[in-house]
């Protein structure tokens, strides 16, 4: 099994001092976002007027508790939500869906599944991120024991609450899943995001597309394309090469065209969202939407975070959604995967 259970303690006395530690999470959420923003930055943000993308992010963290959010934290729910949108997308190739195994709560009630889940799978929490563990029985046996360990403690409030405050995925159902694992076990798929911003007049402004390889690795690297899929000036340490060839390089026209529709029909919705998707062998796969991108935590220089925030147009808190019983809706119950069925 490869297993990613999320970012590891720091031990003492580091721990006394340090964000994941037992003391920092007792504070008001409000000053943990400053210090984890002065951290990050080396400055002081403003949450009440924000205009750099990163402070946004934080006023989000501390404003925004509309449902729209937490159904894109919900990972499950998330998953029908594309599902609807890509069934009504005229573009082809379509997005597919990895398939979901089982849903619950004990990776006890999945074992009675052993012999019907194929060799290589997934396990994943619904309410968390950077957490998963790939399983590989044509390699060694199942340690379902360690599985159940592991998500055991998936279900108590991680650092996603506790510290940074996305109580986004305080409203996300606490499950479990298994689903489908796309792409080969050895190496992690090729993550495709893309990022962006619905503008004031309900189109949307697609900032960047962004692809990594490597992910969880030494050799994580970073590829930026604007919208046009034109290579963007290299800004990050982890940028690739600008004479190698990328897999959106490599990939078709109607790929390309299907991954950016797709992702603006999700954008439409939001005021900000990054779409998550894969490419493996040619064939476009949904992934994940990020609410809280990368926390607002990760630094690229003033001016990306000034251009970015200059995109983003903040909600009005108090205006109704009208689809807020639709997000509501894909938020109840527990659903059944297709083992369950």
């Amino acid at each position: 099994m490869i297993v990613h259970d999320g970012p590891k303690r720091p031990a003492f006395p580091l721990a006394l001092i340090h964000p994941l530690g037992p003391l920092f999470r007792h504070l008001p959420l409000s000053l943990r976002r400053h210090l984890l923003y002065l951290r990050a930055y080396q400055r002081w943000g403003n949450f009440r007027r924000p205009t750099l993308w990163s402070e946004k992010v934080a006023w989000r963290v501390l404003n925004d508790e509309r449902t729209i959010l937490k159904m894109g934290a919900d990972k499950l729910a998330s998953k029908e939500f594309m599902r609807g949108l890509i069934a009504k997308s005229e573009t082809t190739p379509k997005c597919s869906i990895p398939e979901t195994y089982w849903v619950g709560t004990s990776v006890e009630e999945l074992k009675e599944y052993e012999h019907q889940l194929p060799s290589r799978w997934v396990l994943k929490p619904n309410h968390s991120c950077g957490r998963v563990v790939q399983v590989d029985s044509a390699q060694e046996p199942i340690d379902w024991k360690r599985l159940e360990q592991i998500s055991s403690r998936w279900l108590t409030p991680d650092e996603e609450v506790t510290v940074m405050g996305h109580q986004a995925y305080r409203g996300a159902r606490q499950l479990i899943f298994a689903e489908q694992r796309i792409g080969d076990l050895d190496t992690p798929p090729n993550d495709i995001r893309v990022f962006g911003f619905r503008n004031p007049d309900g189109g949307t402004s697609v900032w960047e597309i962004q692809e990594s390889t490597g992910s969880h690795t030494s050799a994580f690297t970073n590829y930026r394309f604007n919208d046009r899929y034109v290579r963007k000036e290299r800004y990050h340490f982890r940028d690739g090469a600008a004479n190698s060839t990328t897999l959106i390089e490599a990939s078709s026209d109607q790929l390309r065209a299907s991954l950016l529709d797709i992702g603006r029909e999700a954008l439409a919705l939001f005021d900000h969202v990054r779409v998550d998707f894969y490419i493996e062998q040619g064939a476009l796969w949904f992934g994940e939407l990020a609410v809280y991108p990368g926390a607002g935590l990760v630094v690229y220089g003033i001016n990306i975070d000034r251009e970015r925030g200059a995109l983003w147009q903040l909600p009005d808190l108090n205006a109704p959604d009208p689809r807020e019983a639709e997000w509501r809706a894909l938020l109840q119950g527990v659903p059944k995967g297709t083992l369950q069925r």
